[in-house]
């Protein structure tokens, strides 16, 4: 069933969501999303649809019925699992997160201190992330046959051959999440690594995970509470490199943190940032845009995004010389050619292949979970805020992918910069 494109034909799209719309749940789903999904399929003619409806219509009722049946069974794996059933990190509440983004309309900067939104943020997503997406919080590129972990390896690979650190070299992972990137840097390089986050629950989860690898990866990897707009606590130009992986995103002032690395590097250490950033093809203007920018940022509990002059600039005012940025997801293009399986390719509509499927985090299969776990919240299996949240996680999988389809955002645009010797 695999497609040469990680977009259906114009057709085929709104076959299947003709089917979803006998289901009320999603009906006002498949009414919002037509458009995004299937660019253009609106122009066809009303013969033509019906036409190529009617060929297809057992073909598509046999494809929903197996990614039902796959999102139910996604679902009870949740609940058997234990998935965000017993409590949500530092009783969060995401109508209270939500409101935070009440007067956000496109590219817009939310209303309270970004640290706070983080950790808010990740109190609400670290589950959901985790078990649809892994326990590295990024995007990558591959080949378009091959599985979801390739792409997290590539990125951090290349993150470790940036910083040009060897065994034992002491670097800081800044905004590590539960420590994906981290181990994966370790791994490459040998490299003593300390992540710093602003979320208590993620130190746990990290540990947690850490403490099963073995005592040689164990004794690399180290966790610290931490507010990257203001470190306390480490020590001044102690570190041999630093990175970002995508976690800059969560602030509006990234200068402010940049300067934090740089107090923290030693002089003609290096900072490597993979950066979240509007690309040439935002238009602020567009109203697609500014919906998709608004679902991205709510979703995703991100800060203002800048463009890449902005963000050179909040570098190079931190006090860093940059030696070198380009986007990286580009190099996908250029590595696989019509091979490459796009960053944001997994989260839009596709015909699933087993050689790359992320089920989880499938559209058709995700786009149902906040039905089905709002019916197991109603049963009391599930407390009522994870719906609600997986309704939250869907809007910042679909305003972010989508961004990525019209060429308007990248999760890593690289700028490889160091620290002054003088």
């Amino acid at each position: 069933l695999a497609q040469d494109q990680p977009r259906e034909s114009s057709a085929r799209i709104p076959l299947l969501w003709s089917c979803l719309e006998g289901w009320p749940c999603f009906g006002a789903m498949a009414a919002q999303r037509t458009e995004l999904v299937a660019p253009g399929a609106v122009n066809q003619s009303k013969a033509a649809q019906s036409s190529e409806a009617k060929k297809e219509k057992s073909s598509s009722w046999s494809m929903f019925r197996i990614l039902f049946v796959l999102a139910i069974g996604v679902g009870l794996a949740m609940v058997k699992s234990g998935f965000v059933i017993s409590f949500t990190p530092g009783d969060e509440d995401v109508t209270n997160f939500s409101k935070l983004y009440g007067g956000v309309k496109g590219n817009d900067q939310h209303s309270a201190y970004d640290a706070d939104v983080a950790r808010s943020f990740y109190n609400l997503a670290n589950e959901f992330y985790e078990y649809g997406w892994g326990d590295s919080f990024h995007f990558g590129f591959r080949r378009k046959t091959e599985p979801h972990s390739v792409s997290i390896r590539n990125s951090q690979n290349f993150i470790a051959q940036k910083l040009m650190v060897g065994d034992m070299a002491n670097v800081l992972d800044i905004g590590c999440g539960i420590g994906g990137p981290m181990r994966g840097v370790v791994r490459a390089t040998g490299a003593n690594v300390t992540g710093l986050t602003i979320n208590p629950y993620q130190i746990k989860r990290g540990r947690e995970i850490t403490s099963e690898l073995s005592p040689w990866m164990q004794a690399r990897c180290h966790f610290s509470l931490q507010d990257y707009l203001k470190v306390e606590g480490l020590p001044e130009d102690h570190y041999d490199g630093a990175f970002y992986m995508e976690s800059s995103l969560h602030c509006e002032n990234r200068t402010q943190t940049f300067k934090e690395a740089f107090r923290l590097l030693k002089p003609g250490a290096r900072l490597v940032a993979m950066e979240y950033l509007t690309l040439p093809g935002w238009d602020p203007k567009n109203a697609e845009h500014q919906e998709l920018m608004r679902q991205h940022l709510h979703g995703n509990g991100a800060a203002k995004t800048p463009s890449i002059e902005e963000d050179l600039a909040m570098v190079r005012a931190a006090g860093f010389e940059i030696v070198e940025h380009f986007d990286y997801m580009d190099l996908g293009n250029d590595i696989y050619g019509a091979e490459n399986w796009p960053w944001w390719a997994d989260l839009q509509p596709h015909m699933p292949d087993p050689r790359r499927l992320l089920l989880p985090a499938h559209p058709y299969v995700r786009w149902m979970q906040p039905t089905i776990l709002g019916f197991l919240a109603k049963v009391g299996l599930v407390p009522e805020n994870v719906p609600l949240t997986a309704s939250v996680m869907n809007e910042g999988a679909d305003g972010l992918s989508g961004l990525g389809r019209v060429g308007a955002i990248t999760p890593q645009y690289y700028i490889g910069a160091r620290k002054p010797l003088k």
